[in-house]
């Protein structure tokens, strides 16, 4: 799966996270909103909250595609007039969306040329800079998160890992919707995920016996070719008892 950032290119340990506890809080209540019957909207104006609070931004909107492709405003920081319009623009928000990748905006007085209608539009409203993530759902886009600021300080790289964590909440909780929607579909999906079990289990077996190391140590050499690969455990586990994937030489002495 592709990755918007790259930890290995990131200290976090160097950059304290603002308002660490007004975000731990919000993602324990995501997680409790997406076990229960919940408003998928109102999930996502909280979400939108947050951002505005954890980044110090002004304001920001959450976009989601129809059946066209186009993106339509499902919610905002403000229901003015002037935000909902604005959202609506080409502007950094649809190209996040359909690049799959942050979109970044850190003077928006520079990006005239670029966004004609965007960028007058936001400078007249007060903002100063913008970003947009995408909200990413498997390997498809299914809208975006825009995040609007005035100063350029609340713009930057670890504002963009917070926006894009949102901005993948709201997509789980969206499709979790879709899904509730379609009653007994989840039910009915379930033997997949024990299918996929039993596949890695083979494969397991298949490593352990080839390199004489316990089921463990099998299963981590599975998940660090996946991490390195960037593939699903259960399609490795498949080329490994097919035959395809030869992790021998990770195994060996």
């Amino acid at each position: 799966m592709e990755r918007a950032f790259d930890d290995r290119q990131h200290d976090r340990s160097t950059e304290p996270l603002p308002h660490s506890t007004q975000l731990l809080r919000l993602l324990v209540r995501a997680i409790d909103s997406l076990a229960s019957d919940f408003d998928v909207v109102e999930l996502c104006q909280q979400l939108l909250e947050a951002c505005v609070e954890v980044t110090d931004a002004a304001d920001a909107g959450l976009l989601l595609a129809d059946q066209r492709g186009d993106l339509q405003v499902l919610a905002s920081t403000t229901e003015a007039p002037r935000l909902l319009e604005l959202l609506q623009f080409e502007g950094p928000g649809l190209r996040a969306y359909r690049s799959r990748s942050p979109e970044t905006v850190p003077d928006l007085r520079a990006a005239q040329d670029l966004w004609p209608e965007f960028a007058p539009a936001a400078l007249a409203a007060g903002y100063r800079c913008a970003y947009a993530v995408p909200l990413r759902l498997h390997r498809e886009s299914i809208g975006a998160l825009t995040i609007l600021a005035a100063p350029a300080a609340a713009h930057g790289h670890l504002g963009l890992r917070i926006g894009q964590l949102l901005a993948d909440i709201a997509a789980i909780g969206i499709a979790h919707h879709v899904l509730l929607a379609q009653g007994g579909i989840i039910h009915a999906q379930l033997p997949t995920a024990l299918n996929t079990r039993v596949a890695i289990e083979q494969a397991k077996g298949v490593l352990a016996e080839r390199g004489s190391r316990d089921m463990d140590l099998a299963f981590g050499l599975m998940r660090t070719h996946a991490r390195a690969t960037g593939g699903r455990l259960a399609d490795i586990a498949g080329d490994i008892v097919e035959g395809r994937v030869d992790l021998r030489a990770d195994v060996a002495d």
